[in-house]
């Protein structure tokens, strides 16, 4: 259940395109995270990743991470939130419980407070199942967002938006110095035989999706003096991250081998070319090297 909620996750990041909501003041929020007793940590993080890329769609917000600083445990222990580590003038988290009335629905608290005026504004609604509240958090998050920035009078039509946005069309590699960014480069990709989707996260984050049904996180990072795209493999190695060598030469190679890591170039705003460090069929054996790669931004 939880491997095909995850996946539900990683399409919906994929296909995000919520509609500019508000304009011209840009607003920073702290995202503190997901608090919940009733649902284990490996859903929470990836619920997590779904919020956080999410919010980063909507016009008007600048979204910092903040999840990494235990405000969830210091809720859960203390009983209450705790604000000190923010740094916006709006931070955002959510609360996530089972329903006392039916242990299958369950209740999904969204909460953001203005540091500036001191007040808060919080919408809560109960669902049938998790899988709806994975389903339905594009949505939600819209229509929450729109109330809030109502509550504070400021909303302007989405016409007259001066979010500062660059026409990623209109992108070559002889402007890429000057103007690419790992936000620009944000999307789903393809190119690879043996992998059925790159997807790119907004603030140099992402996972891959292997054939074979294995995830990669990885990082993603501009060399703008090169002119190159740096991705690297994020966590430990997994003998499913190398499908083209035998299973058991993967299986005792995967223990110590190096990170994968593509270094590519922007060809046009929708092709990233160049090389992939890898290990490599030597035989019955394997050895590092690289092999010639081209994404495609789908």
């Amino acid at each position: 259940m939880h491997r095909i909620l995850r996946h539900v996750i990683y399409a919906i990041i994929a296909i995000i395109q919520l509609h500019p909501l508000v304009a011209e003041t840009i607003r920073s929020v702290d995202f503190l995270g997901i608090v919940s007793t009733d649902v284990d940590r490996n859903m929470v993080k990836m619920t997590e990743d779904l919020y956080y890329a999410q919010m980063g769609e909507i016009s008007g917000f600048t979204v910092i991470d903040k999840r990494a600083v235990g405000f969830s445990e210091k809720y859960i222990s203390e009983g209450k939130p705790d604000f000190s580590v923010t740094t916006s003038p709006f931070f955002f988290y959510v609360l996530i419980k089972k329903s006392s009335q039916n242990t299958e629905k369950w209740i999904c608290t969204l909460t953001i407070t203005d540091k500036i005026r001191g007040n808060s504004y919080s919408d809560s609604k109960e669902y049938d199942s998790y899988y709806k509240i994975l389903m339905e958090s594009k949505s939600v998050l819209q229509s929450f967002f729109e109330h809030f920035v109502t509550s504070l009078n400021t909303i302007a039509t989405p016409e007259k938006s001066t979010k500062n946005t660059l026409d990623i069309s209109s992108v070559d590699s002889d402007t890429f110095s000057s103007s690419i960014s790992t936000d620009m480069l944000a999307g789903t990709w393809s190119g690879e035989e043996f992998i059925d989707k790159i997807v790119i996260l907004r603030g140099g984050r992402g996972f891959i999706i292997f054939n074979n049904g294995a995830t990669m996180n990885i990082s993603v990072d501009i060399d703008k003096t090169a002119k190159k795209v740096i991705i690297t493999q994020t966590g430990k190695a997994n003998a499913s991250f190398f499908p083209d060598i035998p299973r058991k030469t993967a299986l005792e190679a995967a223990t110590t081998a190096l990170p994968i890591q593509w270094n590519l170039s922007l060809k046009d705003a929708n092709t990233l070319t160049g090389t992939k460090s890898t290990l490599v069929s030597d035989g019955e054996e394997s050895k590092p090297g690289t092999v010639a790669v081209s994404w495609t931004r789908k």
